[in-house]
């Protein structure tokens, strides 16, 4: 019977203890937002394989770069004639009065026949492999883009992932006053019960608040937790890191008045800034450049070409005799003159890329105007929101302390303290809730501006 309810006991608090061990205090590691960013800046495995795409794109354009150096290459065959070639003269070539139909066969050649040598290219002009070195290194400058673009996005998310973690520490704290003042409503309510002021109903709903606040206290650390966890990750450590940040919610959202500027004052700096708008640059340019590799196709090929090396003929099989030396020097030109109607069509599906990459620009920059007027809008929004909120819980304070002094005197009831508390509460939650949407509005309004990580 004993190891009955012991089993009983590991059943119904076996899962909570897992939930408390898994958010045992331990060390912290305290860090500010930049901090944080720069470590990111150096674990984070995304941006880790940017640096790799960088190397690789170096890569290829050293390799598109040999293109143009000289090919030496050692060249041998063995071939044997079983049938001896035969060549046509014609017999009365030298002889006007013979018969100019007369023909004399000659047979040329050994039957065995081998080739030793080392043949020299060097290009001189070759237009396609111009395009593609070229082409290479805009790669190459495209990934440098895409690396700023990744660095600006997972940057973007870092942040919030950090002001989540704010939200939820500052709500922890709020829940634990709200206990504490849930408690001394309950055991105020439970006097004025004793002296037949109030009803134990109250009393009842005021003990029912108090639990209520320790469950979202609860929940509050879990979301702590739960941050902490997907911060550790987002940052890129292999291991779990528990984060505790320097700033606060409060601070960092009620410092450095957003103001307001001409959008069109900063739009070229924004542009200039911004790794989207640099990327698509870079697409147009690539696609020019494969629109003229396109065309080079048809463009001729020079090269200077060189052969050093022997021949061997003999009669029967023996490759220590009869050589004979074999050289030439000179240029090689290929120029094709007509491939059907397949290269046009590719040049003309080229042009119409550019145009589209064309097209895709004018969007980008397009959307930068948009985004610092409307991200400049809601952060001065969001700014205003907060202040009003601020002093809507100045003010919802005073209810409460005005309801509990009337609940002393008599003049109110308990259900009147416990309504005020109510929306005292909710107006604290909305208020880091407003405080939150600020400091996300502030961080976008800098992603337009075209800044790489959140001014501190």
């Amino acid at each position: 019977m004993v190891m009955k309810k012991w089993l009983m006991v590991c059943l119904l608090f076996g899962p909570t203890t897992l939930v408390v061990r898994a958010q045992q205090p331990a060390p912290y590691l305290r860090l500010s937002l930049p901090e944080a960013l720069k470590i990111a800046g150096t674990l984070q495995p995304d941006l880790k394989n940017a640096e790799r795409n960088i190397a690789y794109a170096e890569v290829a354009t050293k390799g598109a770069r040999s293109g143009y150096l000289p090919r030496l290459i050692l060249e041998t065959d063995l071939h044997y004639n079983p049938i001896i070639p035969t060549s046509i003269l014609p017999g009365n070539a030298f002889n006007p009065s013979g018969n100019p139909e007369e023909l004399i066969p000659i047979r040329f050649g050994t039957p065995w026949g081998n080739t030793v040598g080392l043949r020299l290219t060097q290009p001189l002009y070759d237009p396609v492999k111009l395009a593609t070195i070229k082409g290479n290194k805009m790669a190459e400058e495209l990934a440098l883009a895409q690396q700023k673009r990744l660095l600006t996005d997972r940057f973007e998310e870092i942040t919030k992932a950090w002001y989540a973690l704010l939200l939820a520490k500052s709500t922890l704290a709020y829940n634990q006053k709200d206990i504490e003042r849930n408690k001394a409503n309950a055991t105020l309510i439970g006097e004025q019960v004793q002296q037949g002021r109030s009803l134990e109903n109250d009393l009842r709903d005021a003990n029912l608040r108090i639990r209520s606040s320790e469950l979202e206290k609860d929940k509050s650390e879990q979301d702590i937790f739960t941050a902490r966890v997907y911060l550790s990750y987002m940052i890129g450590y292999d291991s779990l890191v528990l984060i505790d940040p320097i700033e606060s919610l409060e601070n960092m959202s009620t410092k450095n008045d957003p103001g307001f500027s001409d959008p069109l004052g900063g739009l070229k700096s924004a542009e200039d800034a911004r790794p989207e708008i640099a990327e698509e640059k870079i697409n147009l340019e690539i696609s020019e450049l494969e629109l003229s590799r396109k065309k080079a196709d048809r463009l001729p090929v020079l090269n200077f070409e060189g052969f050093l090396g022997a021949n061997h003929f003999s009669y029967n099989f023996n490759p220590f005799t009869s050589w004979f030396g074999n050289s030439f020097l000179g240029l090689s030109l290929r120029w094709p003159i007509y491939s059907g109607d397949e290269k046009k069509q590719e040049v003309e599906l080229s042009k119409i890329q550019v145009e589209q990459q064309k097209n895709i620009l004018r969007k980008t920059r397009q959307q930068v105007y948009y985004d610092l007027v409307n991200t400049q809008n809601n952060t001065a929004y969001q700014w205003q929101l907060a202040r009003v909120q601020e002093e809507r819980i100045l003010v919802q304070e005073e209810r409460v302390n005005i309801a509990r002094n009337r609940l002393q005197e008599g003049r109110a009831t308990a259900q009147d303290l416990l309504d005020a508390e109510t929306t005292l509460s909710k107006e604290q939650d909305t208020l880091f809730r407003i405080q939150y949407d600020l400091l996300v509005a502030k961080l976008a309004k800098e992603k337009a501006g075209g800044l790489l990580v959140p001014s501190k």
